[in-house]
């Protein structure tokens, strides 16, 4: 029995619809998960419902939205795991995980990875950068004023499909692959070449560059912890950079999605038909 903890993420959700063998997800409402998948009610932080999940189980995918009680929601995971006797635990990480590491959650990151190390489980840290899926947060703004803001200029950003990280998720779970890997899509490309590409595909758009005072203003309204999280992800990508590796398709055996057809692919959240044939 393979359990998935934050199975109503990005990347959860789509570990559980490819996953083929038993599956348990512990989901805060109950419904809304593929059929077959057996679920238990509760929040992870709370040891009942999570010590009732972990029953039977031998492998836990944990991936945990972030915020203020991640670390120490994740931390009550790992305890609780190795109390149950989990053989394997996966966990979705960060690509700059360190003690001194200048983003705040790729140090709490860090912090859990070296508590699962402790436990003696058998681990996976998987550490993708960021998702072609966060691209569809601006198809609102493309959509109204066809543009939208970013601090890193020009700088080749190493995007991935959510989709693969879940597939290495699930290769990871069932074929017992342990170590840390940085996962990353085909190609570096920058938020300037990505609107260039979208307005190659028939939906103008521009982007704009930004400081990180003015991206702070713009994020404004949303919590204190995920504007500075955004800033520093941003100020890291351009000190820090980001080069493709074969980590998906050595251990997929296919090649990681191209991010052109994920643009084609949700055409419509931009705000119109995007040609799957384009090549810019």
């Amino acid at each position: 029995m393979i359990l998935v903890i934050g199975g109503t993420g990005t990347t959860g959700r789509a570990v559980l619809r490819s996953l083929s063998v038993p599956t348990r997800a512990l989901v805060r409402r109950p419904g809304g998960l593929p059929p077959g998948v057996e679920q238990v009610v509760g929040d992870a932080a709370d040891p009942g419902p999570l010590r009732a999940a972990l029953t039977g189980v031998s492998g836990v995918f944990l991936a945990m939205g972030n915020g203020p009680r991640q670390e120490a929601i994740e931390l009550g995971v790992v305890a609780e795991a190795a109390r149950a006797g989990v053989d394997h635990l996966v966990k979705l990480s960060a690509p700059s995980a360190a003690a001194d590491s200048p983003v705040a959650i790729a140090r709490l990151h860090h912090r859990v990875e070296e508590a699962v190390r402790a436990s003696g489980i058998a681990h996976t840290f998987l550490r993708p950068y960021a998702f072609f899926q966060n691209l569809l947060f601006h198809a609102e703004r493309v959509r109204a004023v066809g543009w939208f803001p970013a601090a890193t200029g020009d700088t080749p950003l190493n995007m991935v499909d959510a989709r693969d990280v879940a597939d290495v998720a699930v290769a990871a779970l069932t074929r017992r692959i342990t170590g840390t890997h940085l996962l990353t899509g085909a190609e570096a490309v920058s938020y300037p070449e990505v609107a260039a590409r979208l307005t190659a595909a028939g939906r103008p758009t521009r982007c704009v560059t930004v400081t990180p005072d003015e991206l702070r203003a713009d994020l404004r309204g949303a919590p204190d912890w995920l504007v500075e999280h955004v800033v520093e992800i941003q100020r890291l990508a351009t000190t820090h950079p980001e080069r493709p590796n074969d980590t998906v398709a050595r251990l997929l055996g296919r090649p990681p999605r191209r991010l052109d057809d994920f643009m084609a692919e949700h055409a419509g959240a931009f705000g119109g038909p995007i040609r799957t044939d384009s090549t810019a």
